[in-house]
């Protein structure tokens, strides 16, 4: 089977994220700017910037032809796959808020790298473990942004 092109869905997906980009670098211009803090928005701003840069790249590269490309569609194990992730990260965005971050982040975790094909029990329960700890001593404990802490404080 010859290679599939994404071209339609670089193109839908960059149109998608454009105006999401245009509208957050906007509201988030309105925001208040406090005397002692300084401007809340040149976080948002800034990932909204990159992200609108990203974005614009996928759209000029599948308008001048150079789409990215699958080798094949997607069947099997591989789209089994990529269902399974779907899934997971449903299920995730619905019980972080419940939850909290830690609780619920270390068994998505665990469960994205078993979908993707980790079989070595200790490496998957330290990279559960790890990367939502780190996560959560950097962005709440030493950047101050407050992470879900749901029913479990």
């Amino acid at each position: 089977m010859p290679p599939v092109s994404l071209k339609k869905v670089d193109i839908i997906s960059s149109l998608l994220v454009i105006p999401i980009c245009l509208y957050v670098f906007y509201e988030s211009g309105r925001w208040p700017i406090l005397p002692d803090m300084g401007s809340p928005a040149w976080i948002p701003r800034g990932v909204a910037f990159l992200l609108l840069v990203s974005a614009a790249i996928l759209l000029v590269n599948a308008l001048r032809g150079e789409a990215l490309t699958l080798p094949s569609r997607l069947e099997g194990a591989d789209r089994a796959r990529v269902l399974w992730v779907a899934v997971l990260t449903g299920a995730y965005v619905v019980f972080v808020e419940r939850v909290g971050f830690i609780a619920a982040s270390v068994p998505y975790m665990f469960g994205f790298a078993l979908v993707l094909g980790e079989r070595r029990w200790m490496r998957l329960a330290l990279f559960a473990v790890v990367v939502p700890v780190a996560t959560y001593l950097l962005f709440d404990t030493a950047l101050n942004v407050p992470l879900p802490r749901g029913w479990f404080r």
